[in-house]
């Protein structure tokens, strides 16, 4: 695994391989593939492992469970001093780090839960959104574990991600629209339907100052806007669906998209058109990708398979040698 990932990631200098951990993501639904989550430090990585949430401290080689569940995650997300995962049937289990708090257990209502996201919303309290199969956005309030409201949505719901400022909404799901809502503490209200896809949506993401955010697809499109004109920046066609999108932290200007199976996708948000492909199988080894996730810092990228989590070093010296792409 390693060697070709090295051979793969060094020709466009975005990146380079450094390492390969033993620690798989063990995927449970076969679209579902955010799964992998760096949010505090570089080198502590939080991965779903069958029915268990493990963190692992890449520099010390311990590993600890951070949840031990009674189903098998199809979603995991941690931020902010909390860690959620959600079920096939509705099942949802919220927890503090740390002390391990209980903030939610139990069954959230609706059928699979497809994604799951945290985030301050524009009264600046913390929310746990829960993107479910009966076409809802169920959001709860992270101090009290209370529903707070819940959006219905044109379809089944895949993904979410609040905006950093908190007042825009963008989701995707099992059609080939992004939808767009203006959100505010108590409602959230659509705004606007992009359409750039030809298959179902599986994950978007905004970019650090809010300008931009991205859509990616099953039908192997990834596409990124501008939501103040509306305009389609750039669109990239890649040979498998993409199963998930994440935009690196300011000011390293990088968007990285995984594709279903063996290949992550890092392209330069200053000069669209330069991409680079990371290989995290090898020769006759096309291994199924379980999550995406930049490190804090944005020196690391990592790329989980159900074999183990492949380690890529930006070159974030030369990066931050160049004025930023976006300026607000």
């Amino acid at each position: 695994m390693g060697a070709a990932a090295k051979r793969a990631a060094e020709p466009s200098g975005l990146c380079s391989y450094s390492a390969t951990y033993e620690r798989g993501a063990t995927i449970q639904h076969w679209q579902l593939r955010d799964l992998v989550h760096c949010p505090e430090q570089d080198d502590e990585l939080y991965c779903v492992h069958r029915h268990r949430t493990l963190r692992h401290n890449l520099s010390s080689g311990q590993t600890s469970v951070v949840q031990d569940l009674g189903f098998e995650p199809t979603s995991m997300t941690v931020g902010h001093g909390f860690v959620a995962a959600g079920g096939q049937n509705s099942q949802l289990d919220v927890r503090r780090l740390g002390g391990g708090e209980i903030v939610y257990k139990g069954h959230c209502g609706g059928s699979v839960n497809n994604a799951l996201h945290i985030a301050r919303d524009a009264s600046r309290q913390l929310r746990l959104f829960v993107c479910n199969n009966d076409d809802t956005i169920k959001v709860y309030g992270l101090a009290s574990g209370a529903l707070v409201t819940m959006l219905r949505c044109p379809v089944a719901i895949n993904y979410c991600a609040l905006s950093p400022c908190g007042r825009h909404l963008v989701c995707v799901g099992d059609n080939r629209h992004t939808y767009l809502y203006t959100a505010t503490p108590v409602c959230y209200r659509q705004a606007a339907v992009f359409t750039e896809a030809c298959d179902a949506g599986m994950c978007c993401a905004w970019s650090p100052a809010g300008s931009m955010f991205a859509a990616a697809s099953q039908d192997g499109s990834t596409a990124i806007w501008d939501h103040r004109s509306s305009s389609v920046v750039a669109h990239f066609l890649t040979p498998l669906a993409c199963r998930n999108v994440k935009f690196s932290p300011a000011p390293l200007d990088l968007l990285a998209f995984a594709e279903h199976r063996s290949r992550c996708h890092v392209v330069d948000c200053r000069m669209w058109e330069r991409q680079q492909i990371l290989d995290v199988g090898g020769q006759d080894c096309e291994p199924d990708i379980s999550g995406l996730a930049f490190s804090p810092s944005g020196r690391r990228i990592y790329v989980g398979t159900e074999g183990g989590i492949s380690a890529y070093d930006v070159d974030t010296m030369g990066r931050r040698g160049f004025p930023a792409f976006e300026l607000c």
